[in-house]
């Protein structure tokens, strides 16, 4: 039978000055410059196709650009069109997992949470368990663990539970856990796989998938819900941090990084004083069943001028065990949101529609979608 070739998901095509084509899967790492021929086939391979579909229903012609983009990793076999290796190999790194074991509230909230919820003799998977910490905190309340990461992060994970004495009762595994197979059902799904605004990982359906196949009946999930919250900002130093780089040389103009500010996030540590009220709820999210997009009406008061909006969002990792992000708890590694305004909002009551969903061309990216009678705007979260 021949072998079938499907374009990769988040595949995206820019043209160049010299008429060829730059043909891209970021979150795969690869690329290539491609003739605009090159577009039928890709197109044509929406489904997976074979050589022979390709020579029937273009040419025999179109089969050599078949290869080629098969070659270069623009076609690939079919089930793996979802899957990101570039985003996984970020979290291969010591520096990653140095600065997520230093955020004591986040290790010290899933601590809590394990220590109320595991019991001996059950089953666990740390789905995404980087350096293994949530693995060995299981095991130690005796479970038997699955940790299963997708990136060489694997390798501290086997240090830590040969080094702590755990290897028994630890399986690491690296795979994907949306399609990885287990040889038998498990009680609890432990995972911290959140980035910005908890979505910007774009691991939500991965972890739906691995519920759906692997959670036994009566089984939870940790976290099992996701609040999200946004609040007006007004202290002009916020978002000066944002945009002051760009205006503080006389006599050059950063005018293109100025527009492209303005549409992106930044991660911040946005002080409690800096925001115009209290924070409004977006939605609480049942997590991970909850779907990929969250859309909520607010309503946000200010008595001074508004430079921009803060978001952030709860964890809720066991009943009275929660991790918040916001913008007076504990700080941790993930700090706040901040969407900044290209000018400020006078003061009142601004009611507002907030939207956040994976980005159209990279499913590990989220925007955020403003709209409103004085504020509206999307922004790219990373």
């Amino acid at each position: 039978m021949e072998q079938r070739w499907v374009r990769p998901a988040d595949l995206g095509v820019s043209f160049e000055a010299d008429g060829a084509l730059l043909v891209r899967a970021p979150v795969r790492g690869v690329g290539a410059r491609v003739p605009p021929v090159a577009v039928g086939v890709l197109a044509f391979c929406t489904e997976p196709r074979s050589e022979g579909e390709v020579a029937a229903a273009m040419g025999t012609q179109a089969v050599g650009l078949f290869r080629a983009l098969a070659q270069a990793e623009l076609l690939v076999p079919p089930g793996q069109q979802d899957a990101t290796p570039a985003f996984f190999e970020n979290f291969a790194s010591l520096d990653v997992h140095r600065r997520m074991l230093a955020d004591a509230p986040r290790v010290d909230g899933y601590a809590a949470a394990i220590e109320a919820l595991v019991e001996p003799g059950m089953v666990v998977l740390d789905a995404g368990t980087g350096s293994g910490v949530l693995a060995a905190l299981a095991a130690r309340k005796g479970a038997r663990v699955y940790a299963v990461d997708n990136s060489d992060a694997v390798r501290w994970a086997e240090g830590t539970m040969e080094a702590s004495g755990l290897a028994d009762r630890v399986t690491v595994l690296r795979g994907d856990v949306a399609t990885i197979e287990l040889p038998e059902p498990v009680d609890l799904i432990v995972t911290e796989t959140f980035g910005a605004l908890a979505l910007a990982e774009g691991a939500i359906n991965d972890l739906a998938r691995c519920a759906e196949r692997l959670l036994a009946q009566g089984g939870r999930v940790v976290p099992d819900r996701i609040d999200f919250f946004v609040a007006a900002v007004t202290d002009p130093a916020v978002r000066e941090e944002v945009f002051g780089p760009f205006t503080r040389l006389e006599g050059i103009d950063f005018g293109p990084l100025v527009q492209a500010a303005r549409h992106r996030a930044v991660t911040l540590e946005v002080p409690a004083a800096a925001l115009g009220g209290e924070g409004a709820a977006i939605a609480r999210h049942a997590f991970p069943a909850g779907g990929d997009a969250v859309q909520g009406e607010v309503v946000l008061r200010s008595d001074a001028p508004i430079v921009g909006l803060c978001a952030w969002y709860d964890l809720q990792l066991a009943p009275g065990v929660t991790l918040s992000t916001a913008p007076d708890a504990p700080p941790t590694h993930w700090g706040q949101c901040f969407l900044p305004l290209a000018e400020p909002v006078a003061p009142g009551e601004h009611a507002l529609s907030v939207r956040i969903e994976p980005a159209r061309d990279d499913r590990r990216s989220c925007e955020v979608t403003v709209e409103g009678d004085a504020m509206r705007g999307v922004w790219r979260v990373r």
